[in-house]
């Protein structure tokens, strides 16, 4: 099993096999101080071998800190993946999804979206959590601007 697709937005949602999102393809967050709880969408395809459609599988999808210590829910879910009428035989068959989750980070540095089946992992989304405090431009100080 295969993941085809794992992308990270600030909104997703999946209907009728497609996968609508705003804000996608994000690697990095920068936030003005840590810790800082965040949402986000994660949008995923797993493609299915023929061969292990017709049967139940279970999937897991988890956030990691630098440490690799959970972060946030972990995500669980039970799925089977059919064989559409007309399907040409040894194609994989892909299931999609989105969800919304939440994570409060506390670590500056890599993390990860990591996504298993059974216990194989199948996909990892790495991002990089930044602390980087707001720079104050002339049109924030608190006296105007000469001219």
């Amino acid at each position: 099993m295969n993941v085809g697709f794992l992308i990270l937005a600030d909104h997703s949602e999946s209907l009728n096999g497609k996968i609508y999102a705003m804000g996608a393809g994000w690697n990095v967050l920068r936030f003005p101080q840590l810790p800082q709880p965040w949402a986000f969408g994660i949008a995923l395809g797993v493609d299915v071998p023929w061969d292990m459609t017709n049967q139940r599988h279970s999937l897991t999808m988890h956030i990691e800190n630098p440490d690799g210590e959970l972060l946030g829910d972990e995500f669980e879910m039970e799925f089977e993946a059919g064989r559409p009428p007309g399907s040409i035989a040894g194609s994989d068959q892909r299931i999609v999804l989105s969800l919304r989750t939440q994570a409060e980070f506390a670590t500056p540095g890599p993390h990860a979206v990591v996504v298993k089946v059974g216990e194989d992992e199948i996909g990892r989304s790495r991002f990089y959590v930044i602390e980087a405090p707001m720079e104050i431009g002339p049109e924030q100080m608190d006296e105007p601007p000469s001219v």
